[in-house]
C-alpha cells in the first residue's frame, strides 16, 4: 500500500499539529514566535519561497524498548505552519533562534517602507 502525500510535504498516516503562534509589529520588524515543544534545531526547517514563509518542525520518536511499554500517551508529531510574507520584508535581514522549544523569527522591513518623520522647517 503506498502513503498518499498532503499538501504540506508530510504523509497522510503522519500526526501534524499547528504550532501556536504570537506575532508583534513595530514600525521596523516583525516578529513571530512559535511554540514547538520536542523539536531539535536539526530537525527545524523554515523556506520563505515567493510570497510565502513555510515552517516544519519534526520529533523524533521517543519509545524506549517497546516490549517494557505498559502504557504510553507520548506520540510522534510534527509542526507545519506557512504565513504569507509581504514585499515589505527584506529577505537578507530574516533571523532565527530557538530556544527552549520557542522558535523566534524576526523580519526585518525594507528602508522603503518604513515611517519617515518629516522635519518642519519655520520661514
Amino acid at each position: 500500500m503506498s502513503e498518499a502525500t498532503i499538501t504540506n510535504g508530510y504523509t497522510s498516516n503522519e500526526r501534524v499539529m499547528v504550532p501556536l503562534t504570537d506575532i508583534y509589529e513595530t514600525p521596523d520588524q516583525y516578529s513571530l514566535k512559535l511554540e514547538m515543544p520536542g523539536v531539535t534545531r536539526e530537525n527545524l526547517d523554515i523556506v520563505i519561497e515567493n510570497n510565502e514563509m513555510e515552517i516544519k518542525g519534526r520529533i523524533d520518536e521517543f519509545r524506549p524498548e517497546k516490549k517494557d511499554l505498559k502504557y504510553s500517551e507520548f506520540t510522534q508529531y510534527n509542526y507545519y505552519r506557512t504565513f504569507s510574507v509581504g514585499n515589505d520584508i527584506d529577505r537578507n535581514k530574516i533571523s532565527a533562534t530557538f530556544e527552549n522549544g520557542v522558535l523566534t523569527l524576526v523580519l526585518q522591513k525594507l528602508e522603503a517602507v518604513k515611517p519617515r518623520k518629516i522635519p518642519v522647517t519655520v520661514q
